[in-house]
């Protein structure tokens, strides 16, 4: 089965003679994960100067998948087609107050033409937070970061701009591209949202012509907030969540392995969390949140990965945390968690419908009896 990187390894051609493709447009979003602040600190801005090992597993030791990531970037060290490209202008940024993370970065991948990669979800909780803010809030400050980052870049360096990013980040490329106006939106040729959240709206025809999105068939963090079906869905070789994670996605040539349609837990998914959310109003949504996450804080812990890591001291912190909470918050999340749990299974039953179906029995026809006769 063909992947990311087998695409790095028999794609040859410079980007002049094979324009963007589609698995292209997803591994420059995937890049956008590695520390380039300590590649900074090297002095390193090619990816054909990338040479130590021990730096590139440095630079990839906190992202989702580190081995796959390091051997990507052991394999874009050596292609023709990628090891030229340039970066610039990384920014990084995180204000726990306004609960924000926002991380961007420019690829050239020539002359005068951009590819800016935003940083999707890490395991941190205050990205977490900031992911399910959307759910009621106009929009989120990494969104308004995004926006401005492009509009600087594209003064500071004009030319064609691609956008994209996965999970959060395709969000946030498609969110720049919707909001930027007249000459700044002619200036995008292509965004490339990869398995990330929608903006809540359909998108207007002009902006949807330049959106690509790319969804695995189990689904669940690219349909939330999604109110179209403008989405490709491509064929991952994981199982479940897991397949949201782009190396599990299998490649055909240059281009994805598609499908015709999502699997049903990701159908049932998509319309049991949509409906829920339809249910609850902003505030309900927002008290609910900073409750969940107050209690998750009471670990001391910022990231996921140190709260599994430290189980038993979380869990402990956690009971606690929700011991201590009011009546008036606990009989809020009974209700809250009550409506998802009773929507789903609502859902779950109107989906199983047509396969609890009890076929038609044709009973064969019985032999009529003979009328009874009176003996004398």
């Amino acid at each position: 089965m063909a992947d990311l990187i087998h695409y790095v390894k028999t794609h040859a051609q410079t980007f002049s003679a094979l324009p963007l493709t589609d698995v292209d447009g997803v591994i420059l979003a995937q890049l956008a994960y590695v520390d380039f602040h300590a590649l900074n600190r090297h002095h390193i801005h090619r990816l054909a100067d990338l040479t130590d090992p021990l730096l590139i597993k440095d630079v990839v030791r906190l992202t989702w998948n580190a081995a796959a990531n390091f051997n990507l970037l052991l394999t874009l060290q050596h292609s023709p087609r990628f090891r030229n490209i340039r970066w610039h202008d990384w920014i990084k940024s995180a204000d726990l107050e306004t609960e924000k993370q926002f991380c961007a970065v420019t690829f050239d991948l020539g002359p005068s033409t951009h590819y800016i990669a935003y940083r999707g979800t890490t395991a941190t909780l205050t990205d977490w937070k900031e992911d399910f803010n959307m759910t009621f809030m106009r929009d989120i400050p990494s969104q308004r970061s995004a926006l401005r980052y492009y509009q600087k870049q594209a003064s500071r360096h004009p030319g064609t701009y691609f956008l994209g990013g996965h999970s959060k980040g395709g969000n946030l490329a498609v969110f720049t591209c919707l909001h930027s106006r007249g000459f700044l939106q002619n200036q995008i040729q292509r965004v490339f949202s990869v398995d990330g959240p929608g903006t809540k709206k359909p998108l207007p025809a002009a902006v949807q012509a330049k959106v690509t999105k790319f969804i695995p068939q189990a689904s669940i963090i690219g349909l939330l907030l999604e109110p179209q079906t403008g989405y490709q869905v491509v064929k991952s070789n994981a199982f479940g969540f897991r397949q949201h994670d782009p190396f599990t996605w299998e490649v055909n040539n240059a281009s994805f392995a598609l499908l015709t349609t999502t699997s049903r837990f990701s159908q049932l998914t998509q319309q049991s969390v949509s409906t829920w959310l339809s249910q609850l109003d902003n505030a309900t949504k927002k008290e609910f949140l900073d409750s969940l996450f107050s209690v998750l804080r009471a670990t001391h812990y910022q990231d996921f990965r140190d709260m599994s890591a430290n189980w038993e001291i979380s869990v402990r912190l956690i009971l606690k945390a929700l011991s201590d909470t009011s009546p008036q918050v606990k009989h809020q999340w009974r209700t809250v968690t009550g409506q998802l749990i009773g929507t789903f299974f609502s859902g779950a039953t109107e989906t199983m419908k047509p396969q609890l179906k009890l076929p038609e029995v044709h009973l064969p026809a019985l032999p009529r009896k003979k009328p009874l006769t009176k003996t004398k």
